[in-house]
C-alpha cells in the first residue's frame, strides 16, 4: 500500500442539533427501499447505504465500520463505484442543501476508511476514495464550504498523486490541479514534504 497522509476527516460541517442532521441516518434506511431510484437493488446498494449509515453514526469512526466493510469486502469492486455515483448523482438534486452537506460529509468520512482499509484491493479502495471526494465536491463550493472545498482538493492532489488508474501525466496534471485550488483558501499552510519537493 501507498505510504499516504490524507487529510481527512471532515466532521463540522453542520450543528448536530439541526434536524437534518438527527434524522439523516432514518432517511438513508428508507432509501433502501425507495423506488425512484432507476438503479438495480442488488448487494452493492443496500451496502453502500449501509456503511455509509454507520459511518455517518460514527463519525467515520474506523473501528466500527471495518467489520462491515470486510464482512462485504467482495462488494468493494468497480460496480460499487458505479453505484456510489448513481446514487449520489440522483439524490444530490433532489435534496435541499444541508442534507447534501452532510452526505458529502460521510462521504469524505468514508473515502478516509476505504483510503486506509488494509483488506482488498488497495488501487480499487482508491478509485472509491477518488469516488467520494468527487462527489463531495458536487456539493461543497468555494463560496459556502471553503474549509470543506479546501479539505476535499488537498486529498484529490494526494489520490491523484498515488493513483495507479489512468494515464499517468493525466493523474499529475489532476494533482497539480487539485494541489493550486486548495492553496487557494489557505496559501501559507504547509503541504507534505513530497510536494513541497516537487514543486522546489
Amino acid at each position: 500500500m501507498h505510504n499516504m497522509q490524507p487529510y481527512f476527516p471532515i466532521y463540522n460541517v453542520l450543528e448536530k442539533k439541526l434536524p437534518y442532521y438527527q434524522n439523516f441516518a432514518a432517511w438513508l434506511e428508507a432509501k433502501i427501499f425507495t423506488p425512484s431510484l432507476t438503479i438495480t437493488i442488488d448487494e452493492t446498494l443496500p451496502f453502500l447505504l449501509e456503511v455509509l449509515k454507520s459511518t455517518f453514526k460514527s463519525q467515520g469512526d474506523p473501528q466500527i465500520v471495518y467489520p462491515l466493510i470486510v464482512e462485504n469486502i467482495d462488494l468493494l469492486e468497480p460496480h460499487f463505484i458505479y453505484i456510489l455515483r448513481k446514487w449520489a448523482r440522483q439524490i444530490f438534486p433532489n435534496i435541499c442543501q444541508n442534507r447534501a452537506a452532510i452526505i458529502a460529509n460521510t462521504l469524505v468520512n468514508f473515502g478516509q476508511i476505504i483510503w486506509a482499509l488494509p483488506d482488498g484491493d488497495s488501487d480499487v479502495n482508491l478509485e472509491i476514495a477518488l469516488a467520494c471526494c468527487e462527489l463531495a465536491l458536487e456539493v461543497y463550493n468555494l463560496d459556502k464550504f471553503p474549509e470543506q472545498w479546501t479539505i476535499v482538493n488537498k486529498n484529490l492532489a494526494l489520490i491523484y498523486q498515488n493513483r495507479c488508474y489512468g494515464v499517468s501525466t493525466h493523474n499529475l496534471i489532476k494533482s497539480l490541479e487539485h494541489y493550486q485550488k486548495a492553496n487557494i483558501v489557505f496559501p501559507q499552510q504547509s503541504f507534505p514534504k513530497k510536494w513541497t519537493e516537487f514543486n522546489g
